[in-house]
C-alpha cells in the first residue's frame, strides 16, 4: 500500500471510531435517562399512596 492508501484507511477508521464512541455515549445517555425517569415514577407513585 502506499502512503496516500494507508492515510485514507487512518482517516476512515478514525471516523468509524468518532461514530460508534458517539453512537454508544447517546446510548448511554438514554439509558441514563431512563433510569432517572423510571426512578422519578416510583417516587410519585409512592408519594399518591
Amino acid at each position: 500500500m502506499d502512503q496516500r492508501d494507508i492515510l485514507d484507511h487512518q482517516f476512515v477508521t478514525a471516523a468509524y471510531i468518532v461514530t460508534w464512541t458517539i453512537q454508544l455515549a447517546y446510548l448511554a445517555w438514554l439509558g441514563w435517562k431512563w433510569r432517572s425517569e423510571k426512578r422519578n415514577a416510583e417516587r410519585r407513585s409512592r408519594e399518591t399512596q
